[in-house]
């Protein structure tokens, strides 16, 4: 997979394009440790060019994101999203563990946890 990391304003936003390889989940948190530093980061992971799904790399990848975002008092969302993915997600009840909209314009404007004044 391609990883895309822009700043934009307040927010991170990662857009993941491509086919997983093997070992994706271990070398997100090199990449994302290259990027993202401060204490309450906002991150918005688009999965709008994700071109395969394979669950299990999916899982491997968004997981490992999200605890390196949760150790810098952050938060992640996901967002657009394709219809199987969705699916997946709802049937095995991920969409509990994280926090999905529509698209970036809908994560960005929803309501952020605030994990620097816990």
């Amino acid at each position: 997979m391609k990883y895309h990391i822009i700043k934009d304003d307040d927010f991170f936003i990662v857009k993941i394009s491509g086919q997983p390889k093997k070992n994706e989940a271990l070398q997100v948190k090199s990449i994302l440790s290259s990027y993202i530093k401060e204490r309450n980061v906002r991150v918005v992971m688009d999965l709008k060019e994700l071109e395969e799904f394979e669950p299990i790399t999916l899982l491997g990848v968004l997981n490992g994101m999200r605890k390196e975002i949760d150790l810098l008092g952050g938060c992640l969302k996901l967002c657009s999203l394709k219809s199987e993915i969705l699916n997946y997600f709802e049937e095995n009840r991920m969409d509990q563990f994280f926090n999905i909209c529509e698209d970036e314009d809908g994560a960005k404007k929803s309501e952020w946890r605030n994990y620097g004044k816990r």
